[in-house]
């Protein structure tokens, strides 16, 4: 379809369009946040034209919610799949954070920006991270992760020590020596995180 084409698009080339579209709006505000992000970049990368793009998301307000919503649900998508040991997990959403660097720019930048106002799709964005507190739950109830910590308080933990490398790289390479991108680095923190996972396992009783 070209550039300039808007008229009676097919549902599989609507579905094909918007992907390509959301794809290149999540390097567009990855690269310059919401604020500083433009339609134009967006279009010209997505090779669709502006008029496409506000046709299917109103105004980058709109796009942004759906880019996001869209990343999201990629890795909601994967939860059901993912192994059970907290390790593992942990281990998981390291990599992926690491692989996935505009996810985490996109968020970065959506903090800098926000001054306080509402966060984008927020409801939404509430269920999603409800849907690992509750899996957390579940894995206390099977006995696989400690029953006294808080389900809340072990999303937290857990979020800062996937998000770390990723998002403060550089802090990262100074304390370790390493790149995040090495292999040395990626071995020593997934080393990092077999260790507070077993802390975060039930202890076996003490033997009298």
């Amino acid at each position: 379809m070209s550039s300039t084409d808007t008229s009676a698009i097919s549902p599989k080339k609507e579905v094909s369009s918007q992907e390509a579209i959301l794809k290149a709006a999540i390097e567009e505000f990855a690269e310059r946040g919401v604020e500083g992000a433009r339609i134009e970049a967006v279009a010209r990368q997505a090779n669709f034209n502006k008029s496409l793009i506000y046709r299917y998301f109103t105004d980058k307000q709109g796009l942004f919610e759906a880019a996001l919503q869209n990343k999201l649900q990629e890795r909601s998508d994967t939860v059901e799949k993912i192994p059970i040991d907290i390790t593992e997990i942990l281990q998981y959403y390291f990599e992926e954070n690491l692989r996935d660097q505009n996810y985490v720019r996109v968020l970065l930048n959506e903090a800098q920006q926000n001054e306080g106002a509402p966060l984008i799709d927020e409801p939404w964005r509430r269920e999603y991270y409800q849907n690992h507190i509750n899996r957390l739950k579940k894995s206390q109830e099977a006995g696989i992760v400690s029953d006294e910590f808080d389900p809340v308080c072990l999303m937290l933990i857990f979020t800062a020590l996937v998000f770390f490398p990723a998002t403060l790289p550089q802090l990262a390479q100074l304390i370790s020596g390493h790149p995040v991108d090495s292999p040395e680095f990626q071995e020593h923190w997934k080393n990092c995180l077999s260790i507070f996972g077993k802390l975060f396992q039930p202890q076996p009783p003490d033997d009298k």
